[in-house]
Order: C-alpha cells, then sequence, then structure tokens
C-alpha cells in the first residue's frame, strides 16, 4: 500500500508540476511584456528586465500554486481513471480513504512548499528585485544603509525599506526652509499614489517647529502630501505586506496595535497568507470526489476547464474579498478565511456523496 500511495502522490504532483509551469510561464511572459515600456529608462535594460521576472518567480508561484494544485491534481487522477488504474485499485480492494490518503500525501507536500515559499523566499527575492528595478529606474535615488534618501523642493524624503533591529520601515519627511532651518519633521507607515501627483501618507504623524512659540503635533490615519516624484519610487517605501516574512509581518501588526495605529491591511495580509497555506491542501483532495464523480467520463479539456474555472474564480474571489475588506473595515479573519471555508465545505459535501 506504501508504493500504491507513492505513486497516486507522484502522479498528482507531476500534474500539479505541469500546470504550475504553463501558468507561471504565461504570468511571466506578460509581466515581462508590461516591463518592456521601461526598458532604456536610464540604466534599465532588457537584462534587468528578465532578471526581475525571475526574481518574482517565487511569488508568483506561491499566489498561484492553489489553482495549479486543483489543475495539476485532476490531470493527474483524471490520467489514472481515463487508464483504469483507479478502477482496478477500487476492484483490489483499495478504499475511498486509502486514496484520499494519497492525495493528501501530495497536497502535503505542496503546503510544506507554500510555507517555504512564504516564510522566505517570495519576501526576500520580491523585495530585491523590486529595489533593484528602482534604482536602475531612477537616477535621483541615493542609498545610505537601508535608507533611500530623495529632494523635491525644500523637500527632503526618506524612504526606509527594510525590517531593522530596533524598529521598521516609513516614510519619512523633513520640510527646510530657504535659510536651510528645519520646519517640520513628519513620518507614515506607507504611501500610495494619489491623483493629481499627490502621495496618500498612512499611520501620518508630524511635527512642526514654530521657532519661540514651541512645536505643533498633528496626526491622522491618512494625510495627502503633493510631491513632484515619481509614483514608481513608491515601490522603494515601506512595509509593503507582500514584501514581508510571516514572523515580520507579526511583529509589524503588534507594533502597529501597540502604537494604536491601523494594522487593517497587515492583518489582512497575515491572515490571506495563512489561509491560502491551507487552500492548497483542500484544492489537492477536492479533485478526487471529482474524479470520481462528474469529471470521471470527462475528457482531460473538460477537466482542464473545470479546474481553470474553479481554481482561477478562488484567486479572483480572494483578490476582491482583501480589498472589500479594506474599503468597508470587515474582519480580516472572517474574510481571508471565507474561500477556504468555501472550499472545505464544498470538499466536504463532494466526498459525503461519493460512492
Amino acid at each position: 500500500m506504501r508504493r500504491l500511495t507513492r505513486y497516486i502522490a507522484t502522479e498528482v504532483l507531476r500534474g500539479v508540476a505541469l500546470a504550475a509551469v504553463v501558468i507561471v510561464a504565461v504570468a511571466s511572459f506578460i509581466e515581462l511584456v508590461g516591463q518592456l515600456d521601461d526598458v532604456g529608462t536610464n540604466d534599465y535594460g532588457f537584462a534587468d528586465a528578465v532578471a526581475y521576472v525571475v526574481l518574482r518567480l517565487p511569488r508568483m508561484l506561491f499566489e498561484i500554486l492553489p489553482p495549479a494544485a486543483l489543475i495539476g491534481a485532476l490531470l493527474g487522477l483524471g490520467n489514472l481513471a481515463v487508464h483504469r488504474e483507479l478502477i482496478v485499485m477500487r476492484a483490489s480492494g483499495v478504499s475511498h480513504l486509502q486514496l484520499l490518503g494519497a492525495v493528501s500525501l501530495a497536497g502535503s507536500v505542496l503546503l510544506v512548499i507554500m510555507i517555504l515559499l512564504g516564510e522566505s523566499f517570495a519576501p526576500s527575492l520580491g523585495a530585491y528585485a523590486r529595489e533593484m528595478r528602482m534604482r536602475a529606474l531612477n537616477e535621483d535615488v541615493n542609498e545610505a544603509g537601508q535608507s533611500t534618501w530623495l529632494k523635491s523642493g525644500n523637500r527632503i524624503w526618506s524612504l526606509k525599506r527594510e525590517l531593522g533591529e530596533f524598529g521598521f520601515g516609513g516614510v519619512y519627511i523633513f520640510d527646510i526652509t530657504d535659510g536651510w532651518r528645519l520646519e517640520r519633521i513628519a513620518r507614515a507607515d506607507f504611501a500610495e499614489p494619489g491623483d493629481d501627483g499627490e502621495w496618500l501618507l498612512g499611520n501620518y504623524a508630524q511635527t512642526r517647529f514654530l521657532g519661540d512659540d514651541g512645536v505643533e503635533t498633528e496626526q491622522t490615519r491618512v494625510a495627502r502630501q503633493q510631491t513632484g516624484l515619481s509614483a514608481e519610487l513608491l515601490g522603494l517605501s515601506v512595509v509593503r505586506e507582500d514584501l514581508l516574512d510571516t514572523p515580520a509581518l507579526k511583529r509589524y501588526i503588534a507594533y502597529l496595535e501597540q502604537n494604536e495605529l491601523d494594522a487593517t491591511r497587515y492583518r489582512i495580509a497575515y491572515w490571506s497568507r495563512m489561509a491560502n497555506i491551507v487552500s492548497v491542501l483542500l484544492m489537492t483532495v477536492l479533485a478526487l470526489p471529482w474524479v470520481f464523480g462528474g469529471l470521471r467520463s470527462a475528457g482531460t479539456g473538460g477537466r482542464l476547464l473545470v479546474g481553470l474555472i474553479v481554481g482561477l474564480g478562488y484567486y479572483v474571489a480572494t483578490q476582491m474579498l482583501e480589498s472589500t475588506a479594506q474599503v468597508f473595515e470587515l474582519d480580516p479573519r472572517v474574510v481571508a478565511w471565507a474561500p477556504t471555508m468555501a472550499l472545505l465545505v464544498v470538499a466536504a459535501i463532494s466526498y459525503a456523496r461519493l460512492r
């Protein structure tokens, strides 16, 4: 039975590998085409564009692996069904539960891969790729340690990109007068492009120096700042949730909550990452009852179509719910786990109807 389990798991993993390679190849080509508009800008050449896409491959794989798991498992198990191997197994006394164990073994391997990607490779290589691209595209970027310094008029920007030992990255703004006197210091946790050259600064706080009248402080959830800097430079600014590994993301959430700052987007990112990791196992085991059920007589094209609809539908649903949660301030745990729980319900119903 151990040999049979390994055989089934191997076939499933082969199907998933094939599906993942095809999807990643298509996504990488689209990503590369999107970079061609910037090729030739300053020091950003075609080789840099290719390197950027290659460094982002772990991130792409992390995002598409759950849909690829369903598509690949349907292809792998469907291939066994076409050759009547599953029927022979059932006739030989192999139960549905034993087949589920074999498929779950393949899903567990994929779950481990997801953890490794999410914990290390995807965030670190993604951060390096973004930094490399921004350095090549912008000549006016001067780096000092872990910060990037930019000057726009009488305003100096410091974009701190990485987690430090004693604190987190952020956007720092220094306003100086014509006489080189410091007029204002401001800080924000992240920046997003707004309209008409504005940057939207989240978790914003500032201190204005009034000379003999002392200082004036201000704190707000979102502030608007006019700047002549390109929105492309936002890639160098700060604590992006997709560029943090899970422990760092948890620490940053704790930091925001301790300082009574808005951590909604980071909590959504954390719980979505957890749900995404679990979903790869559910996607894999979901293929088994479908191959024995309605897709038993379907061809490879039919199984591929079903896998694409369900897998990509799941991906789109998760992205939409994450955006909706930030707008309507919904509970991040409910929003993140809702698609995964729906998968669990569908899997349970499918197995309950399996004969």
